[in-house]
């Protein structure tokens, strides 16, 4: 059987020679840049992420690493079956080169097998050609140096990589001057290329792309947040932030002029979780701000909470709901003597996240703006926009006291893009004017086009006002390699038990009989602006990037020529 293989790797050259090619270029791609730039462009926002994500969700993903082993194996024996014929110190070879990139990379076993997988295909190629094979230990090492990079600096990877293209001629006493000259040349290729990406990021943001990329790409591959939020620890700067809490009867409602980013457990990705292991019947909401207001830490977030629950809260009292149409957007109001929750949509254009900025106002005003975040964007948001809702926000309105009743519910559902299978259902209803206003709050990362119509279709007859609400949860973005960004997806189950939950909330509604609000102002530390000039810098290391892979990878092979070339002449 292996035979077979070996001698379809012989005739059908022209195939080989592809396969070669898309390999390569795929390992490459996957292993220097893209999984890299995945997890640093959530940084921003995730207009970046639908940018690059139908492109980048294509590129190779590992093998198990059961099939891995498989293919090598494989491999293993066609090169042995070779070396059978062209003598077995191309076998012996081999086995020492796959030894040491298995030691190079000991943390990273699947690494270990998808770098010899690509780099077995080149070897048995190389064997056939009218050159010694021993030079394709050289050509390979641009692509052994880059996934050195996660774990070792730019020098160290630089040695270890040059190495892989000496040790087996050292070993096995078939080391040639023409090949030493070779083995450095590639090597100092690839140095000056890494350098040259390096250069780019401190000339843009002052910092080195691989000073920025390395901890969230280590923090990715082996789980170690803690290194990655001491990063951004380090460049995060001190700040006030502003948080304000209601409580309508028995329920909690936390608005924090925070960010809830950046993914998994860094950050203050957790900060709804964590508000409500200490305050059970509380919903925290996503209010206007970006990744700039993102805590740097998991420990810092659960520090904010513990503040949170010192909030002294004073009563006030229910003055109505009310909802208005303003340029593009549907605001919501919920309205008290003393402060608003006004919940902000934008039909058809969808809202990724509003301008950090109104918060000057917000807190003046105490009109509390939520983003609904719940249809995801088309159309950013202007200058006449934002003036739209400062403006908004700068009103006020005094309107007399009224009865209100609040009533809950919630049940578990399956629908892609949650983060968490819960649906909660908060129902307000204003007992003058019979006005029913029904949060739908999941948790997710924004929501599909189509789904918030559905549930409002669904409860057109039940209610005057349903809402929709994620708090951009970004808890589960980045979860895996092949999912960075997956919003809430239009889902039969969520649409029906919407209308469920909404009927029982309105059933079990009870009347309120205290409504307190306090606001405290915490002493935090956030990303700050640095965020925006780390995702430019990405952009243009990016685009460069892109525009120049193809360089180390074809460097070897044009230097290999004229160096051959040049020896030929010379002989001649």
């Amino acid at each position: 059987m292996f035979y077979y293989y070996y001698l379809q790797l012989y005739i059908k050259y022209s195939l080989t020679i592809y396969f070669l090619l898309s390999s390569l270029l795929k390992a490459f791609l996957y292993q220097s840049f893209f999984y890299p730039l995945y997890y640093l462009i959530l940084v921003d926002s995730e207009k970046l992420t639908r940018k690059y994500y139908s492109d980048y969700s294509k590129v190779l993903s590992i093998p198990s690493l059961k099939v891995l082993i498989s293919i090598n194996a494989i491999e293993t024996a066609l090169i042995f079956l070779r070396g059978l014929e062209i003598g077995l110190l191309f076998f012996y070879s081999f086995i020492i080169y796959f030894a040491y990139v298995l030691l190079i990379f000991w943390k990273r076993t699947k690494t270990s097998l998808v770098m010899t997988l690509v780099f077995s295909i080149i070897y048995l190629i190389f064997s056939f050609l009218p050159i010694s094979y021993i030079f394709a230990f050289g050509a390979f090492i641009p692509l052994i140096n880059y996934p050195l990079l996660l774990d070792h600096g730019e020098k160290a990877s630089f040695i270890l990589s040059l190495f892989s293209g000496l040790i087996p001629s050292i070993v096995l006493f078939r080391i040639t001057f023409l090949g030493v000259i070779y083995v450095l040349i590639i090597g100092l290729v690839s140095l000056i290329y890494v350098y040259e990406i390096n250069r780019k990021g401190n000339k843009i943001i002052g910092i080195p792309s691989l000073n920025v990329i390395r901890p969230f790409l280590r923090a990715v591959s082996y789980k170690k947040d803690e290194d990655l939020e001491n990063f951004l620890e380090k460049i995060s700067v001190p700040t006030i932030i502003n948080i304000a809490t209601f409580k309508i009867g028995d329920m909690y409602f936390v608005l924090p002029q925070i960010h809830f980013g950046m993914y998994g457990n860094i950050g203050s990705s957790k900060f709804p979780y964590q508000v409500e292991e200490y305050l059970k019947n509380a919903i925290v909401f996503h209010t206007p701000g970006s990744h700039e207001l993102d805590l740097p830490s998991s420990r810092e977030s659960r520090r904010v909470v513990e503040e949170v629950l010192k909030t002294k809260l004073d009563k006030i009292y229910f003055t109505g709901i009310e909802s208005q149409n303003i340029g593009d957007f549907n605001i919501t109001s919920i309205r008290f003597d003393k402060a608003s929750i006004s919940f902000v949509q934008r039909p058809n254009k969808g809202i990724d996240d509003l301008p950090g900025g109104l918060w000057r106002d917000i807190a003046l005003t105490k009109n509390f703006l939520v983003d609904c975040h719940n249809e995801t964007l088309t159309d950013e948001i202007g200058k006449r926009e934002y003036t739209q809702l400062r403006d908004f926000v700068r009103t006020t309105k005094i309107k007399p006291k009224s009865d209100l009743q609040l009533g809950y519910s919630e049940t578990i559902v399956n629908c892609e893009g949650l983060c968490k299978n819960l649906a909660r259902v908060v129902t307000l209803i204003d007992k003058s004017s019979r006005q029913k206003l029904s949060l739908i709050y999941i948790y997710a990362n924004n929501a599909c086009h189509g789904l918030k119509d559905k549930i409002y279709e669904k409860l057109s007859d039940l209610v005057d006002y349903p809402i929709l609400v994620t708090p951009d949860d970004h808890s589960c973005t980045a979860s895996n390699f092949g999912n960075l960004y997956q919003p809430a997806t239009v889902c039969d189950d969520l649409i029906e038990k919407a209308r469920s939950l909404v009927i029982e909330s309105i059933k079990n509604a009870k009347d309120v009989s205290d409504v307190e609000f306090g606001m405290i102002k915490v002493k935090t530390r956030v990303l700050g602006k640095i965020i925006s000039s780390m995702v430019e810098g990405l952009e243009k290391v990016g685009s460069f990037t892109l525009k120049t892979f193809w360089i180390p990878i074809i460097i070897p092979y044009v230097i290999l020529f004229i160096l051959l070339l040049a020896d030929s002449i010379i002989k001649f």
